[in-house]
């Protein structure tokens, strides 16, 4: 008596072999069937990088003492590897401007090297993302009356910080306002909260500042009054530059320790700084555990090296020994063309002429020393493979509001000599010393400044010039008297009368710093005052600005040389790292590594 044998007792049998002797051995019927089914896996269990997978698999079965050839299903248990995952840890190589002391990361600065990384610490309260969006970070929303002259911001309620406590109104005034203070010098909280009532002031005052137009209405909403109306507010305080701190842990510490991880700092944003050697020149930051946006963070660690030398950057970039390297060598664009990320920026470095200064504070001597130079070899000097393009107007070629009728500056020799000795020098060898630095090491600007003065040299017959490379290299009594420096406007987002105030503007950064001197004309102040208080959709905004840039163009204060290329460089492996106006890395809780 035959026996019928199941489908799962075949395969207990052992497989192919034995299920083959078992068909002659019964004189099974066959019929010839074609399965036509796909291969499936199904993951049962992961063991470190291996995985046991159920295959089921088409196999081609001769039945004995027939020619018919049958495929059938075949179940089989295998082990197979597994790729590794990967491991979310970003190694950062950065080195700007080759100044060691930039390595740091008090983000109540405002600017400097640190700028970059302030997203990662600290979540801004609204931000430009990589397509110009505007978007809410610590802020949810935002308001303002009639005439733009009171604003109102709302504080996510979700918002808090690393040690899981809230982000509240309090802490929004208090973190203002200590960038207010005049003893910690930060320059660019002039440029996004001058404009509120009582700021002034309170810079005079000195010591603990309280600004009466920044007015706690409760936990989450604080309301900010304006001297003069400003449609655009909002977008002026969208910057990483105005992050939000613990105010009551700053104030157990001090300005130059509050950050540091031995005092326990408490953050914003999508990580915290976990270890920092300023000897060794080296930092660690880690996920936020109290991160509270809907997203992220991806990365679990960044570790940070600072290397002075930018060609040590590129080997370090070459060896693979970084993923991220800030300030990689030019020349190694055409061998990496696609870790050369482009950059959206509104502003350009120039170099600024101080008009109280002696010999620059006489208008003939700007004009003289500006006129005398050819600015089409200055082009090529700073910019030898030409990723650059010229600059006929201040304002950036990339905010739509020019003046495309006029260029300024153009090579004049002759003029330049009447200039000079027009002056209350009457020449060359009446000079005082002239003292010129392009602070910092970049070849851009140190060879712009190097062919400005082989034309001062060999055109007007001027030598008495004093370079150093930064203006902390002179004495404190010198550093008033620098004539010329070097800086970029850098606004954060394309308005021209936003861009024209702070280059020009007797109470902007430029003017009212070390590299005007405290310049004023108040012609240019009434025009932008009145431009920045009209809405940016009526075209009178932009005419204002581009009458504001003529009168400031004959000054002779500025000097344009081109606008750079702007690149950020990253493997390609890292992925959603942008940078933009602002300079900070945006939404730094998305960027991971994908190999």
């Amino acid at each position: 008596m035959s026996r019928r044998f199941t489908r799962r007792e075949l395969l207990r049998l052992g497989g192919l072999g034995s299920a083959m002797a078992l068909l002659a051995a019964c004189q099974a019927k066959v019929v010839e069937k074609i399965v036509e089914k796909e291969v499936t896996k199904v993951v049962k269990e992961v063991v470190k990088e291996t995985e046991i997978v159920k295959e089921v698999v088409k196999e081609t079965v001769i039945v004995a003492g027939t020619p018919q050839v049958v495929e059938k299903e075949v179940t089989r248990v295998v082990e197979k590897e597994v790729a590794a995952p990967v491991e979310q840890v970003l190694r950062i190589c950065l080195g700007t401007e080759g100044v060691a002391e930039q390595f740091h990361f008090n983000c109540l600065v405002a600017g400097g090297a640190v700028q970059d990384w302030m997203p990662l610490l600290y979540t801004p309260p609204m931000y430009f993302d990589v397509d110009l969006n505007h978007k809410f970070g610590v802020f949810d929303s935002c308001e303002s009356n009639d005439d733009k002259t009171v604003w109102t911001f709302h504080i996510n309620p979700k918002a808090v910080f690393s040690d899981g406590s809230p982000i509240t109104a309090a802490d929004v005034k208090g973190t203002w306002e200590i960038q207010t203070e005049p003893m910690n010098a930060v320059g660019r909280a002039k440029a996004y909260l001058g404009n509120t009532v009582g700021f002034a002031e309170a810079r005079e005052e000195g010591g603990e500042a309280e600004v009466s137009g920044f007015k706690v209405v409760d936990e989450h909403t604080i309301e900010v009054s304006l001297v003069n109306s400003d449609p655009l507010f909002h977008w002026l305080i969208s910057t990483c530059h105005l992050p939000t701190i613990k105010v009551a842990q700053y104030k157990q510490y001090d300005w130059d320790t509050y950050w540091l991880p031995e005092n326990n700092p408490v953050f914003s944003g999508p990580f915290l700084l976990k270890s920092y050697d300023p000897d060794y020149l080296t930092a660690e930051m880690v996920r936020n555990p109290n991160w509270w946006m809907d997203e992220g963070p991806y990365l679990d660690r960044m570790l940070f090296t600072f290397v002075a030398d930018a060609q040590t950057r590129g080997a370090i970039f070459r060896n693979e020994q970084a993923d991220v390297v800030v300030s990689l060598p030019e020349d190694l664009k055409e061998e990496y063309p696609d870790v050369f990320v482009p950059m959206k920026l509104f502003g350009f470095n120039l170099f600024w002429m101080n008009p109280n200064a002696p010999p620059t504070d006489d208008l003939n001597v700007r004009k003289a020393l500006t006129l005398s130079v050819d600015w089409e070899q200055v082009f090529a000097a700073a910019f030898p493979l030409g990723d650059a393009i010229p600059t006929p107007n201040l304002i950036d070629p990339d905010i739509p509001c020019q003046d495309k009728e006029r260029v300024w500056y153009e090579y004049d020799l002759e003029a330049a000599k009447a200039a000079l000795a027009a002056s209350e020098y009457g020449s060359a060898e009446n000079l005082p010393k002239l003292r010129v630095t392009p602070r910092g090491t970049n070849p851009e600007w140190v060879n712009a400044l190097e062919a400005m003065m082989g034309f001062w040299r060999e055109n007007l017959g001027i030598t008495n010039v004093e370079w150093k490379q930064q203006p902390a290299e002179w004495t404190e009594e010198d550093q008033v008297l620098i004539n010329l420096s070097r800086d970029d406007v850098s606004a954060r987002f394309p308005d021209a009368a936003t861009y024209m105030w702070k280059a020009a503007h007797s109470e902007g950064p430029v003017a009212s710093g070390g590299l005007l001197g405290g310049y004023v004309n108040e012609k240019i102040d009434a025009l932008l005052d009145e431009a920045l208080a009209i809405d940016p959709d009526d075209p009178r905004r932009c005419e204002l600005a581009l009458e504001a840039q003529r009168l400031f163009m004959d000054d002779y204060v500025t000097l344009t040389w081109g606008d750079a290329a702007s690149y950020f460089t990253r493997s390609e492996y890292v992925k959603n790292w942008y940078r933009g106006p602002d300079m900070g890395v945006i939404e730094p809780w998305k960027i991971k590594i994908e190999k």
